[in-house]
């Protein structure tokens, strides 16, 4: 057993905290976020996964940043979505990939109903009232489903 996905776990679960808080919140994931992740990741990274492995995952976090700003530009993903996505994919083994995008889509429709739900509640209103994603009007905060599909990906393999 390696102690790979238990450090990535470590490492991107205050990250994914933060991203889902300020995307629920501002409707934005700061750039910081994204460069402190990155840096931890690669880090990290060359720590311990062989070279070649390390390079894919850099591979494939550039295709899915370049995927992810040509929806940026027609308009169907936040740039800060899209910036996350690309550091994201660097913690998910390529032949895990398949198997990540499917927890992603879980999480994508059990945000979305979570969120929805939560407008309704009234206990939440003095909580949420501020959050700019409760008044963004068809838009939704992807930073939400996005964080906790990382963070069960990461701990079930890390755990189970």
């Amino acid at each position: 057993m390696t102690l790979e996905p238990t450090i990535f776990f470590l490492i991107a679960l205050p990250f994914s905290i933060w991203a889902a808080y300020s995307d629920l919140k501002y409707m934005r994931i700061p750039n910081v976020l994204v460069l402190a992740m990155g840096a931890c990741f690669v880090i990290a990274a060359l720590v311990l996964l062989p070279m070649d492995v390390f390079l894919w995952r850099l591979a494939v976090g550039a295709i899915t940043l370049a995927v992810g700003f040509l929806l940026f530009a027609i308009g169907g993903l936040g740039g800060g979505d899209a910036k996350f996505a690309a550091i994201m994919v660097l913690f998910v083994p390529t032949a895990n990939l398949t198997f990540f995008v499917f927890t992603l889509a879980v999480m994508s429709l059990a945000g979305i109903m979570t969120h929805r739900m939560m407008r309704k509640m009234p206990f939440a209103e003095p909580v949420v009232s501020t959050w700019k994603s409760w008044s963004a009007g068809g838009n939704f905060p992807m930073g939400f489903p996005m964080a906790g599909a990382l963070v069960f990906y990461l701990g079930y393999k890390a755990f189970f």
